[in-house]
């Protein structure tokens, strides 16, 4: 199997819109929008956001693509400041997990960050959700303690995980 990982170009808004409704679907615990909501969401919406994003050179939008198939995603910003990467909408398919694409994914991002001059990473992982705690403890994540509801009325809370890049 080969795994490519690569940025996306706004105009390719189908593709990260199809990636993020995929991961909601199957990972409804891991997103702070719920599938109702972000299948909601109109075409220009989607346009907006990922073109904003992807032409922007503070913004990173990563898919992984396995023999050309879609299979991971994941969303970086570097903030005004450019020191801190913000981290998110990290999924990856159960069909591939644990074959390196996630670990590939985070290392795209932090790769790019440090070439753009930002010395910190910052992301937010559910709380229990562990295979994606360790998975960022191996890249050098650490909890920070901060801790906040995944959305509005949920039981569930994520904390946060930084690292020096």
């Amino acid at each position: 199997m080969d795994v490519r990982i690569r940025t996306i170009r706004g105009d390719e808004w189908r593709l990260w819109r199809s990636l993020r409704l995929r991961a909601v679907e199957e990972s409804p615990t891991s997103f702070r929008g719920s599938l109702a909501e972000e299948s909601a969401e109109a075409d220009e919406r989607w346009i907006e956001l990922i073109s904003k994003t992807a032409d922007n050179p503070n913004g990173l939008l990563l898919v992984a693509e396995a023999d050309s198939d879609p299979v991971g995603m994941l969303f970086g910003r570097i903030d005004d400041s450019s020191e801190y990467l913000d981290v998110g909408a990290m999924w990856v398919d159960p069909d591939i997990r644990r074959k390196g694409v996630g670990r590939g994914l985070i290392d795209a991002a932090l790769d790019w960050a440090r070439a753009a001059g930002a010395s910190q990473a910052e992301l937010w992982v559910t709380i229990g959700n562990d295979a994606a705690e360790r998975l960022f403890e191996k890249s050098g994540f650490a909890v920070t303690g901060d801790t906040e509801p995944l959305r509005d009325g949920s039981d569930l809370a994520v904390a946060k995980m930084s690292a020096e890049i």
